[in-house]
């Protein structure tokens, strides 16, 4: 044979197998994304169309509704320039509603999104195609919100509760107050419908703030309603604290040592500043996070206790100002109450919960922070030693260690504070029998019960 002819033998022979070693045997592939059920205007729906071979040809997505179609997105992708290379091997489209159709073209009710796939052929023969569909239901009407409780009285640093009723199922609801989002649950006594939120007006929030009823649906969509309340304003004292280069060289060390978030500077006084202020609100932010580890239904049945036998030292939300030397170097305010007894304490939880923090905690010190669901907690500071641990089951009177000096403590003391889905609140109402039946309880029931 003669050496061309084997040449032009042995090139066919490399380009079949080539032709069939690439050849594209399969059409493209549509997946839809974690596809919504119910949608509202703005609900993303997400597909992704791939091809394994030449790459995709041609998108076209249709919806249909009622009857008609409409075209949402249409597209032509070039071929790749050479036999060898691959093409667009894959596209995802992200859609919402309100931006596939006029408001009028897209009617409330079920709909179908039909997504229609070409590729390019294997040696310019054929191309294949893949078409899939995907329904949904659009829903563009909030919630209804009734609210059944009444006479909502707040004090400025202060705490309440309201009670309403929802007209579907909700993914989430709660009371908005200015930026502050408070979580609203399903009422203890389990009525359709019915919800509970306990909410609070920060101590550095104005009486003008306002405060709405929220809730939100599958779909996105957010009803709101007005509730009825009068806000009193708080009373909250000025003091000015001396610190001493012996007070500041007791107390750093450790909390520098333990600390991350905050290093030794140039001199004491500079390192004290930047605990008593970045740390501070460092620590802060770590206490609010824990409202996410909140139980959905009460975990107390009555009102919480002082720690026993105490003198109160510094008041919720007393404003101080740090004096050293004779000159102002600081302003910070005190979300707690700080109570002395004897050194060394006996330190009982307030009320029953479980114990969703027990560790060293920068200005706080040795702190447990103890859950009573519905985003309530309470906390205990500066303790000289644990008597309990991270997701013990606590009971109203138990110990939960003793009173130390750790943290930021000028001495051996318990700083007590209530926090209800983050916010700093006052302790005072909570310690309060009446207060608690009246303005929480009896909103967490039944009427009538």
């Amino acid at each position: 044979m003669k050496p061309l002819a084997v040449i032009l033998i042995l090139l066919v022979g490399v380009a079949a197998g080539w032709a069939v070693a690439t050849w594209d045997s399969s059409p493209p592939e549509v997946a839809w994304i974690d596809p919504p059920r119910i949608v509202g205007p703005k609900t993303e729906i997400q597909v992704e169309v791939r091809d394994q071979g030449r790459g995709l040809k041609s998108l076209r997505l249709l919806l249909r509704q009622q009857g008609r179609d409409l075209v949402v997105h249409e597209e032509s992708i070039d071929e790749a320039g050479f036999l060898w290379t691959d093409g667009t091997l894959e596209r995802r489209l992200v859609l919402r509603p309100s931006d596939m159709a006029p408001r009028e073209d897209l009617k409330e009710g079920s709909f179908t999104l039909e997504m229609q796939v070409q590729d390019h052929a294997s040696l310019g023969l054929w191309s294949r195609e893949t078409v899939e569909q995907e329904t949904f239901r659009l829903d563009r009407t909030p919630p209804r919100i009734d609210v059944l409780s009444n006479q909502h009285y707040i004090r400025q640093g202060g705490s309440a509760a309201v009670r309403y009723r929802v007209s579907e199922p909700v993914d989430s609801s709660g009371i908005q107050v200015g930026d502050r989002i408070y979580a609203g649950y399903p009422a203890p006594s389990g009525e359709e419908g019915v919800h509970v939120c306990l909410f609070a007006l920060g101590h550095d929030q104005n009486r003008e703030t306002p405060m709405t009823v929220w809730a939100q649906d599958a779909a996105g969509n957010r009803g709101r309603e007005n509730f009825w309340k009068k806000v009193f304003p708080g009373r909250f004292r000025n003091r000015n604290i001396n610190i001493s280069d012996r007070f500041i060289e007791r107390v750093l060390p450790s909390i520098v040592e333990r600390s991350e978030e905050v290093r030794a500077t140039s001199t004491p006084l500079e390192t004290f500043l930047e605990v008593n202020g970045s740390l501070r609100r460092v620590n802060n932010r770590q206490i609010a996070e824990l409202a996410a580890q909140t139980a959905a239904t009460p975990l107390w049945t009555e009102e919480f206790l002082q720690l026993s036998n105490s003198q109160v030292e510094s008041f919720f939300a007393d404003f101080r100002s740090y004096f050293y030397q004779g000159k102002k170097v600081d302003e910070q305010t005190h979300l707690g109450f700080d109570l002395a007894s004897l050194a060394q304490a006996p330190v009982e939880c307030s009320n029953d919960g479980v114990v969703i923090f027990a560790d060293y905690l920068g200005i706080y010190g040795n702190t447990v922070v103890v859950d009573h669901g519905l985003g309530l907690q309470s906390l205990y500071a500066h303790l000289s030693r644990f008597d309990v641990g991270l997701g013990d089951e606590v009971r109203k009177g138990q110990s939960l260690g003793r009173t130390g000096q750790t943290g930021l403590a000028g001495g051996d003391h318990l700083h007590f504070t209530m926090v209800l889905h983050g916010t700093h609140v006052n302790p005072i109402e909570w310690w309060d029998p009446a207060w608690v039946r009246k303005r929480v309880l009896s909103r967490l029931e039944t009427p009538g019960e």
